[in-house]
């Protein structure tokens, strides 16, 4: 995981999360290398899998273990408080298993449908847009270990980076296609969606957990899109 901002934050440091997409499109793009370079010598799956393997290490799985951790939390039968509770606790259960299995095949699947000399582009889109789609939530939901919404991106000079980054994706999706602007808003609907209905289990808060979680969704919902809709 590339650091950015301060590791001890809490709530999230706002540079951090702001500079999330650039993390993400530098993890995309070298995952979609891997793949490509796999792709010249083997055969399906190989090349999805070790894209997928390059994802997991350089990213450090920080936020497939958000995800994970959602899984356990937010769909535990349990009071809010409780569901909580269980999202601090490091350990993963039944939920998290399954969920993990599911994530995985979706993951993978998508990538083995996408052509290989387009892994690059769209890895580096889905990396960037789904850790820009997450941005605007910190100013939605207050964050649990707080007594406010989680910082926001307030400074001029984060301003100016979230602007930049959010012209870069545009200008991946461009690339890859003209019908990929069509997800850019659909990942920020998305992303406020999957945010909103863990918040609603959570008593109207939101963790680092759930931010992950929807990361990890959206960048799976966008390799879906790119790989199904007929226009790669």
């Amino acid at each position: 995981m590339i650091p950015f901002g301060r590791a001890d934050a809490a709530p999230p440091d706002g540079f951090a999360i702001v500079m999330l997409p650039l993390v993400g499109a530098g993890i995309g793009a070298a995952s979609g290398v891997a793949g490509s370079i796999v792709a010249r010598w083997t055969a399906e799956p190989w090349p999805a899998l070790v894209a997928f393997a390059a994802m997991v290490l350089l990213s450090g799985a920080i936020h497939i273990d958000g995800f994970l951790d959602c899984c356990d939390g937010v769909l535990a039968s349990v009071p809010a408080r409780r569901r909580l509770e269980i999202l601090k606790d490091p350990r993963h259960g039944t939920f998290a298993v399954v969920g993990m299995v599911l994530l995985a095949l979706l993951w993978v699947a998508a990538l083995q449908s996408i052509a290989p000399g387009k892994l690059l582009l769209a890895l580096a889109l889905s990396g960037s847009l789904a850790r820009l789609a997450a941005v605007p939530l910190l100013r939605l939901f207050r964050y649990a270990y707080a007594d406010s919404t989680s910082r926001s991106f307030d400074s001029p000079a984060e301003m100016a980076a979230f602007i930049a980054l959010a012209i870069g994706a545009v200008s991946l999706a461009a690339m890859l296609s003209p019908w990929a602007l069509l997800l850019l808003p659909a990942a920020f609907v998305l992303s406020a969606a999957i945010a909103w209905a863990c918040s609603r289990r959570l008593d109207g808060l939101v963790t680092g957990d759930v931010y992950g979680a929807a990361i990890v969704l959206v960048e799976v919902a966008l390799l879906m899109a790119i790989a199904l809709l007929p226009w790669r």
